[in-house]
């Protein structure tokens, strides 16, 4: 196996592209910043540092799934670095668009791109050629690049001359476990900087710290995961204690004095099992009198406050507790496993016309900040569940054997005229939970 990212290698060292480039949220220490930069990306493994001027951004390196195990080659150089440091003093908004040599079929297609903003990194990406020139936005900027029939006005450049704007800065390091030395060199560097700075100085340092904070606040993976930390304690319903629910309503009567039931229904959701009658003389009296344990609710037209005087419906309370979604092996499984897994099941049911209905799965929790393209270690995503036209008999079974990552929210059953035990049929809805990666 090797890094994808690696797009290049010459003389002076790999060149690595697709690093996630923050800025220090505060603090006057270099390890200081190095870590609070790191604490925006967790997974972090390995760093480098551009600074221009008073500016500094971290580029850090996020290990994905299928490079956990494989080591950066020795020297690894951070080709937007490279980039910024070539180009970033004279073109603080240029672009870098590359093509990437392939390896096969992983990376066919592919372009490197990189966007600077204020001479500093703000795009460092192996991506599309449509999603690199997405990236290059409304603004007119210079573009160095190897494909002049596409960019005319370009600087005709390939990753030889990039490789050129290595420096000893560039190239990309593990993160230091031990802090003692930084914390000691930038302690004494800070004191230096401290009796020459200005007034003015101080000043323009704290409104760019200000400038740097509202950058760190916009950034999706700390708001996504905070929403899923809270959220996720309560995404799936008691299987046990919804099919109790369900068991009880086979003991319940389909007539009583009066009136004929015509549906009932159970919700984990909303913890409440809602019964609907249809009149035969009736009265809601007599209704109440032989439901005294449940509520009566009248049932009239939306907007309407007149009820109807020939349907009712009755309803009592259930407690389902709610807890985090439990699979064994404590991973969720991808869409693509999932479906490997249960495939074999959900055709059983179909061959039992039996009516199963899986929506896409989309990312979950959905949260307004942050993109539904989002792509992290730890994202989930959920897709509803429907499974229709269930015999009576069969719908305890179902429920018990579908996969673990299903959550069963809701149970109903309509009864038709006729033939009580051919006409019942029950539908159950839910939500199934997956990992993105």
């Amino acid at each position: 196996m090797q890094i994808e990212r690696i797009l290049a290698s010459g003389a002076e060292g790999p060149l690595l592209g697709g690093l996630s480039w923050r800025p220090p949220s505060g603090g006057r220490h270099s390890l200081r910043k190095l870590h609070e930069a790191r604490n925006l990306a967790v997974d972090a493994t390995h760093y480098t540092l551009f600074a221009s001027g008073q500016a500094q951004v971290y580029g850090l390196f996020q290990p994905r799934a299928s490079e956990e195990s494989v080591r950066l080659p020795k020297g690894v150089l951070s080709a937007a670095h490279c980039f910024a440091a070539r180009v970033g003093a004279q073109a603080p908004n240029g672009a870098l668009i590359l093509t990437v040599p392939s390896d096969g079929a992983r990376r066919d297609g592919l372009v490197y791109v990189v966007v600077l903003e204020d001479g500093m990194p703000a795009v460092d990406s192996l991506t599309s050629e449509m999603e690199a020139r997405n990236a290059l936005g409304s603004e007119d900027r210079p573009i160095w690049s190897d494909t002049p029939d596409l960019y005319p006005n370009c600087e005709a450049v390939d990753f030889h001359w990039l490789a050129q704007g290595a420096g000893k800065g560039a190239r990309v390091v593990p993160i230091p476990m031990n802090p003692w030395p930084l914390v000691t060199a930038a302690l004494l560097a800070s004191v230096g900087c401290a009796v020459w700075f200005s007034v003015r100085e101080v000043q323009r340092i704290e409104a760019m710290r200000a400038q740097e904070r509202a950058i760190a606040q916009s950034d999706p993976v700390p708001k996504y995961l905070a929403a899923l930390d809270m959220q996720s304690a309560s995404m799936a319903a008691d299987r046990q204690a919804l099919l109790e629910a369900v068991e009880r309503m086979f003991d319940d009567p389909v007539r009583i004095p009066g009136w004929r039931l015509k549906s009932r229904s159970c919700s984990a959701t909303i913890g409440r099992c809602e019964a609907v009658w249809v009149r035969q003389g009736g009265t809601y009296d007599e209704l109440t009198g032989a439901r005294p344990h449940e509520t009566l609710q009248w049932i009239g037209q939306e907007g309407n406050p007149v009820p109807s005087l020939d349907t009712a419906a009755t309803m009592s309370e259930i407690s389902i507790k709610r807890s985090k979604l439990e699979v064994p092996g404590s991973r969720l499984p991808t869409f693509k496993e999932a479906i490997a897994e249960a495939g074999s099941l959900f055709q059983i049911w179909k061959t039992a016309e039996l009516s199963i209905d899986l929506q896409p799965p989309r990312l979950w929790p959905r949260v307004d900040a942050v993109p539904v393209q989002f792509d992290h270690p730890r994202a989930i995503l959920s897709g509803a569940i429907t499974l229709g036209g269930v015999p009576g008999p069969f719908i305890l079974e179902a429920l018990r054997t579908a996969p673990p990552w299903v959550s069963w929210e809701a149970v109903s059953a309509d009864i038709g005229d006729g033939d009580v035990a051919g006409q019942l049929k029950f539908k159950a809805t839910g939500n199934y939970y997956v990992s993105l990666r």
